[in-house]
């Protein structure tokens, strides 16, 4: 066994984190306000099982038996005067049971339990290695330590996926309006294009009137040059000009 010396140390310790999370579960309405407003609450309260404080492998009924007590135990209407961190509270355990509702939730959170309490173990193995190497006394497993840790662990894996999820969802967010601003970029271009299409083709008539007038108007020029145009000799050439001038 990893954790105790024998199956059935290993046993007692397990059951020991069980009573203290049970034990933890009958908490006061104050209590559990606390519990869900302490520090780190924001990264340990994305665990719908612990918000809940119901084991991953609780029963739909284990779950809703459980969402109700604390439904009732933190509504802001039962605590008037704490009723700001009791609606928080509220929402925390009604997202909670919206989210343990869903199969394929349920199954990444139990993944991800699953992975923290592995990772715990082998922490706390590994501590104990090394107090034997150097011959120390192995160290006292608590197990209400235990149970923070696992959901510790777990909470910085949910952070992590939340982190990157909201990068993931603000890039797309930011492709999406690139991709929109591109294709009402390119609307306006084609409407622009249908504009100036539709105004050329509404002044064609304009626009053969304006050459048929500007035809005639030339070929009217035409004909009164060619009616009152006067006949002009050519210039005499300079020699016969200087003949002229000799004296006779």
């Amino acid at each position: 066994p990893i954790m105790a010396s024998t199956s059935s140390e290993w046993d007692t310790f397990l059951s020991q984190v069980k009573a203290i999370e049970k034990k933890d579960s009958n908490m006061t309405s104050d209590q559990q306000i606390e519990r869900l407003h302490k520090p780190g609450s924001k990264y340990l309260n994305l665990n719908p099982f612990y918000v809940l404080q119901v084991d991953c492998e609780a029963t739909e009924d284990e779950i809703k038996k459980q969402y109700r007590r604390l439904s009732i135990l933190l509504h802001p209407d039962k605590n008037p005067d704490n009723r700001d961190r009791a609606t928080a509270a509220f929402e925390a355990v009604n997202k909670a049971n919206t989210m343990l509702k869903n199969k394929e939730t349920v199954d990444k959170f139990k993944m991800i339990l699953k992975d923290a309490r592995s990772r715990v173990l082998k922490m706390m193995e590994e501590k104990r290695r090394i107090a034997k190497v150097k011959q120390q006394p192995m160290p006292v497993e608590d197990p209400q330590k235990f149970s923070h840790l696992v959901n510790v662990m777990a909470s910085k894996q949910l952070a992590d996926y939340e982190i990157r999820q909201g990068d993931k969802e603000k890039k797309e967010a930011t492709d999406k309006k690139r991709d929109a601003d591109l294709a009402e970029e390119c609307t306006k271009r084609l409407k622009k294009l249908e504009d100036d299409k539709q105004k050329w083709e509404e002044s064609r008539e304009e626009r053969v009137a304006t050459w048929k007038d500007f035809q005639f108007q030339g070929e009217k020029k035409k004909k009164k040059k060619h009616i009152l145009g006067t006949y002009r000799p050519p210039k005499p050439r300079l020699e016969a000009r200087a003949e002229e001038k000799k004296p006779s």
